[in-house]
């Protein structure tokens, strides 16, 4: 998969300063965790992720140059139109910096235009993520509940194969179905990537 630094060696610098300072921290995100607002740019308008409130949401973060990337956009769109009625969103948030250009493009090449695709920037993508900014292996993925909680992460190349090829399709549909089995306000367990 692909890697996007924008710091080079200073963000791996630092990240390994802030692994020193801290050998007790847990690496990754905790989860689940109530999803914060995360504000999406689509052509001409503004997104905001608590409007899909009621529905499962499974968020794909990519950047257009990636091969990886516009794979699983192709994967996301059929998945989309299955798993609609169901009361399912499917959303793809573009963060590289060239994203305003080629949003449109992407959407239309890779997605088919089958579920929405804008973009944001890289701090916010982090934030959201709970992942040190500046250096990604994308794409990544984020599973929300219909109550707003964040239940599963998978973080590109640190996932142990979760987007394999062989297998991208049926793990996706499983975080999926595990969204949609949790009863209303349920506080299972979730996974930790």
């Amino acid at each position: 998969m692909r890697s996007f630094a924008l710091s080079g060696a200073l963000t791996l610098a630092a990240a390994l300063a802030l692994c020193a300072a801290n050998p007790t921290a847990k690496p990754g995100p905790v989860l689940p965790r109530k999803s914060p607002e995360l504000v999406i740019q689509m052509p001409g308008r503004q997104v905001l992720l608590s409007q899909f409130r009621g529905h499962a949401c499974a968020i794909a973060f990519m950047i257009t140059t990636c091969a990886h990337c516009q794979h699983l956009a192709g994967v996301l769109g059929p998945i989309q139109q299955e798993y609609a009625p169901k009361g399912v969103q499917v959303l793809g948030v573009l963060f590289n910096p060239e994203a305003n250009l080629e949003m449109s493009n992407f959407a239309r090449a890779f997605a088919h235009n089958l579920f929405p695709i804008g973009m944001s920037t890289d701090d916010t993508v982090a934030e959201f993520l709970q992942h040190p900014p500046g250096m990604h292996y994308v794409p990544m993925m984020a599973f929300i509940d219909k109550q707003g909680i964040i239940r599963a992460e998978h973080l590109g190349i640190n996932d142990s194969g979760f987007f394999a090829e062989a297998v991208e399709v049926h793990n996706i549909r499983n975080e999926i179905d595990r969204l949609l089995t949790l009863p209303a306000g349920s506080k299972a367990a979730s996974k930790k990537k």
